[in-house]
């Protein structure tokens, strides 16, 4: 199609900004709390991927414990505070060739971001590093009834940017950006094309995207996308 992509549907963590250690400290925080050890190799080995409501929850599967209500609003309260630290520390920046790129695409493409994370979460990081202006549709965690790896945040996402645009937008005929291979594998199948960067993990774990590629360096992605416009 020559006129592909129409939209272009960014994950946050690990995509726009290395936020991922800042999620890993404060789950780890907040669990540490309920008196629960998390390694750092079972957050990367196991929850990239989920939204904050199901990494808890496959925590708490995993070891066998018993997850009431009072406790899983307990453990996200504590985690969304320790999160709000990070952030307020700044401890965080723009994933390499990032704001060149967004910049290249944002007058060519209504862009969205889908994410797992909360919404104060990903505004703060998106203005933190001078990109806030340029995403008119943000997917967060409390927007959807099942979080990813489900595509159905990415569902969501089109169809807001349709609804803003006024251009009627299918799942073909957007490009996602991911870094986690459950989520790549959901969303493919979901209809959407998937460009993967491998930020988080290996080329070989991102087998199921149509593109892979090490960085969102425009250079970089323009030749693996050659359809893609960018402004520079």
């Amino acid at each position: 199609m020559n006129d592909w992509p129409r939209a272009v549907v960014f994950d946050f963590d690990g995509v726009i900004v290395n936020s991922e250690p800042l999620h890993f400290l404060a789950f780890q925080q907040a669990l540490a709390e309920e008196k629960i050890e998390l390694s750092e190799s079972e957050y990367y080995g196991q929850l990239i991927g989920f939204d904050d409501k199901g990494a808890i929850r496959h925590v708490y599967d995993t070891r066998q414990r018993t997850l009431d209500p009072r406790t899983f609003l307990r453990v996200m309260t504590h985690k969304k505070e320790a999160m709000r630290r990070q952030i307020e520390s700044r401890r965080y920046q723009a994933l390499p060739g990032v704001e060149q790129f967004v910049r290249g695409l944002w007058r060519r493409y209504p862009l969205a971001i889908c994410s797992g994370a909360l919404r104060e979460e990903i505004e703060s990081m998106l203005e933190g590093v001078s990109l806030r202006d340029c995403f008119s549709v943000i997917v967060a965690a409390e927007d959807v009834t099942v979080g990813k790896p489900d595509p159905q945040g990415y569902l969501m996402a089109a169809r807001l940017l349709s609804e803003k645009s006024r251009v009627s937008l299918k799942p073909g005929d957007c490009l996602v950006i991911e870094d986690a291979p459950t989520v790549v594998k959901s969303v493919r199948t979901a209809g959407f094309s998937v460009l993967a960067v491998a930020t988080t993990y290996s080329p070989d774990r991102l087998s199921d995207a149509h593109y892979v590629v090490p960085s969102l360096e425009p250079q970089i992605v323009q030749k693996a996308i050659p359809a893609l416009r960018l402004d520079t």
